[in-house]
């Protein structure tokens, strides 16, 4: 039930949010039910959704109409006619699907439902790189407020990760923690902890050559995520608070020193090649330490 859930309020959250069920449909995956169709029909048969909505999938258009009549309905709209029969469906998907969505509405159950699980949009947002199940289990027990308990969380895992020298894990949760801050808000704390994620990527405490076979020195996402918040926002010397972060991380197993660690991250932020950057850390400072 607990990925159903999750699933349930992913659809409902987006529609409370303006979006159009039969584009939150074409573009979902649904996990539990076999397709959009199924998850429109638990939701109006659970009291979630109500109208006389026909949305338009590409489930149901497979199964209304033959080859031949798509062909048609995309001659008659002046579409292009060849391809298989999937493509002819995504290609007049666009024109069966109109604006149906409006005959559908949440009931005051959905409203109610979204009220009492909105610490979900919190997960989906930071948290999805740890089972949802845990973290519903975990939320259950809390009394804090949403952000307070995925901050509490998150601090949990590290602490975790550390003792079992779960590096990976680690990082993961250093990242979930900043986007925790950035959903509440606070992007100077997001800055800080995707800072030290990124420090303290470029100096595992701990790797072992299986992990570091697939691991990657530089992350594409941490380096998006830093420049985004960088050049976006006016924080000051980026270079005094690299210099805090570094001395709060207390690096002590260095591997790249704290000065080239500064320099890979101006590289890094002002556009230079990622997967680049991250085959010349590899070969000049981790393959003989860490690799075979």
């Amino acid at each position: 039930m607990s990925e159903q859930k999750l699933e349930i309020f992913n659809v409902l959250n987006f529609l409370n949010s303006g979006y159009g069920l039969d584009e939150i449909l074409n573009e979902g995956n649904f996990g539990t039910f076999p397709s959009g169709d199924d998850c429109v029909n638990y939701l109006v048969e659970n009291g979630y959704l109500e109208g006389n909505g026909n949305i338009a999938t590409p489930e149901s258009i497979s199964k209304q109409y033959t080859v031949a009549q798509l062909k048609e309905i995309l001659k008659e709209n002046g579409l292009k006619v060849s391809g298989k029969k999937q493509e002819l469906i995504e290609r007049v998907l666009p024109v069966l699907g109109g604006d149906s969505s409006d005959d559908y509405e949440l009931t005051d159950k959905a409203k109610e439902f979204i009220k009492e699980n909105e610490w979900i949009d919190l997960y989906m947002f930071a948290l999805v790189a740890f089972r949802f199940e845990d973290y519903e289990t975990y939320v259950a027990s809390s009394t804090e407020d949403n952000v307070t308990t995925a901050l509490n969380f998150c601090d949990q895992i590290i602490s975790r990760a550390l003792m079992a020298n779960l590096f990976l894990v680690f990082i993961d949760a250093l990242s979930a923690k900043a986007h925790v801050y950035a959903y509440d808000g606070d992007y100077e704390s997001f800055l800080d902890y995707d800072l030290q994620r990124f420090i303290l990527g470029l100096n595992p405490i701990i790797m072992d050559p299986q992990t570091y076979a697939s691991y990657d020195v530089v992350n594409a996402a941490n380096v998006m995520n830093l420049k985004n918040v960088v050049e976006k926002l006016n924080f000051g010397s980026l270079k005094k608070r690299f210099d805090r972060i570094w001395a709060k991380s207390h690096v002590t197993n260095i591997t790249v020193p704290k000065k080239t660690c500064y320099k890979i991250l101006q590289k890094a932020i002002s556009g230079a090649d990622v997967e680049e950057l991250n085959f010349d850390v590899r070969e000049k400072y981790f393959n003989k330490k860490f690799g075979v």
